[in-house]
């Protein structure tokens, strides 16, 4: 029997499920419709990350433009979009760096990550509920950041190593 729970954002399920071999056991796990993240470079030098209070971490945190997927929403299309509602930035160039599972032990989410190049600057839009503030840092910072763990967001980290590893997208 599957009890759930849908919020606005995430649900919630609990599913009683047999295992390889035969036994009963419940998984409980959270459904999400999935997420991108996109690396922005203002200029070959300057990479856009936004500052933003994270109710649940109860701190403000630096974290790539990100956003979550509309149902059955293209993730390179929302990636343009959270990109100009959360920078006010467009980009001519979006390539894909890599797709992962933040949490694959009791989570569905699957983040896309992407990187946005030659940026034109146009309107900051975001949402209602989002209060952010545009930090611009150079690869140096950022990964000085990560080092001195100011930086403990997955999307960021992984999005920042995949690019400086040259990690291809899948």
């Amino acid at each position: 029997m599957a009890r759930q729970f849908k919020g606005k954002s995430v649900g919630f399920r609990s599913d009683v499920i047999r295992l390889p071999d035969g036994r009963r056991r419940t998984r409980e796990y959270l459904t999400h419709p999935g997420a991108v993240g996109v690396l922005a470079f203002e200029s070959p030098q300057k990479i856009l990350l936004v500052k933003q209070f994270r109710y649940p971490m109860g701190q403000f945190t630096y974290e790539i433009p990100a956003g979550k997927l509309a149902k059955g929403e293209d993730p390179a299309a929302c990636v343009r979009r959270e990109l100009e509602e959360e920078t006010g930035f467009v980009a001519k160039k979006i390539r894909k760096l890599v797709t992962y599972w933040p949490t694959a032990a009791f989570s569905q989410e699957v983040i896309h990550l992407y990187v946005a190049e030659n940026l034109r600057p146009t309107q900051m839009n975001p949402d209602d509920d989002e209060y952010l503030e545009l930090a611009r840092v150079s690869s140096k910072q950022l990964e000085s950041m990560i080092r001195q763990g100011k930086i403990l967001d997955s999307k960021t980290l992984i999005a920042f190593l995949a690019w400086r590893f040259k990690v291809s997208g899948t």
